[in-house]
């Protein structure tokens, strides 16, 4: 199991308590628990750095680096999950799945590092050190989920290749098929109406989302009407299936102006954060108005799986757009920024300077 792996030493440490095995599913479950375990530990000496430093900007990233790890352990506990009810009827899904959750949790604990940028003191190497490992481990994982998918590709066993790919007018194959028609038709009947004039059921969007039912299955769709909602919107990781819809990208706006000069860290100056999964916005602008002074701003931040953006209008400073690498659809986005900044796009979306 370790062959395809790049961390090999790591890998095998990992492994060690499994001799009396050979059995591929159970060998990266248990390389997954270590992985978890390892990422425990950091949490656990974050909270005994955060104690000793002094630095707000530091006691800061430590706190985003706990949430972001605490994250990452649910996208490996995923991965895990998974990997127990995996069904060789449908490999190509489930390892899709598998290799999506692994990718998400190494890129939030790169993440976590990234917020120690302009820190002072030696916190930011400490917990590089802390989480060599358990990057070596995730890395490890992934490439094991890799190498188990092909090998079990290569076997041609009849069924496991088939899979049908529907793509509705250039829409990915995972946008679900319910949020796939809220993105096409017009006319969409709405579970909660915001209005700042009091002509809908709430006034701000934070009211609106303390009424989407906790794990929800099905869409909730939040019809915004026309105006400028300054608020900073928090969607949580357990808020699932929220639709946003406005009335065109320059009539419905949701602006904010926190940013890094003023103190805040840049994961943490996003207008809108997503962070639940099936999250779709439609005819929307995300604005974060601090400007170039201001250096870091983020308008929108998403980080679930199966997230789709539709003719929305993104708006910020340096880092106006913030994705974690999960499966996410983009299509007629406008996004605006400064001309020295670099962004992936996604077709037929277009970036404007300013």
């Amino acid at each position: 199991m370790c062959e395809p792996t790049d961390y090999k030493e790591a890998c095998e440490k990992s492994l060690a308590s499994t001799k009396n095995t050979t059995d591929p599913k159970e060998l990266i479950k248990v390389a997954f628990e270590s992985t978890i375990t390892d990422i425990k530990n950091a949490i656990k000496n974050t909270d005994l750095i955060k104690e000793a430093t002094k630095d707000p900007r530091t006691k800061e990233a430590l706190q985003t680096c706990e949430g972001l790890l605490d994250v990452s352990i649910d996208d490996l506990r995923r991965s895990f999950d998974k990997v127990g009810d995996f069904d060789i009827n449908k490999i190509k899904d489930y390892t899709d799945d598998l290799k999506t959750w692994i990718s998400a949790s190494i890129t939030y604990q790169e993440t976590c590092l990234d917020a120690f940028s302009n820190t002072s003191g030696d916190t930011g190497e400490k917990m590089q050190k802390l989480l060599k490992t358990a990057g070596e481990l995730t890395s490890n994982g992934l490439a094991m989920i890799t190498s188990f998918g092909e090998m079990l590709t290569n076997l041609h066993i009849p069924g496991i290749n088939r899979r049908l790919l529907t793509t509705d007018n250039d829409y990915s194959s995972f946008v679900e098929a319910g949020s796939r028609r809220l993105l096409q038709v017009s006319n969409v009947k709405p579970n909660a109406v915001v209005a700042k004039d009091g002509s809908g059921q709430y006034k701000t969007i934070k009211e609106a989302l303390k009424a989407v039912p906790p794990k929800n299955n099905q869409t909730f769709v939040i019809l915004i009407k026309a105006g400028e909602y300054k608020e900073m919107v928090d969607i949580p990781r357990g808020v699932t299936n929220v639709v946003f819809i406005g009335e065109g990208p320059t009539k419905t706006k949701i602006t904010g102006n926190k940013n890094f000069a003023d103190g805040t860290g840049t994961f943490h100056t996003a207008t809108v954060a997503v962070n639940g999964d099936g999250f779709v916005a439609r005819d929307i602008g995300f604005e974060n108005t601090a400007g170039a002074i201001k250096h870091q701003a983020v308008a929108l931040r998403v980080s679930p799986i199966k997230q789709s953006v539709l003719q929305c209008k993104i708006d910020g400073t340096k880092t106006p757009y913030t994705p974690i690498p999960t499966r996410q659809f983009y299509k007629d986005r406008t996004i605006t920024e400064p001309s020295t900044s670099s962004l992936a796009m996604h077709p037929p979306c277009s970036k404007t300077a300013r």
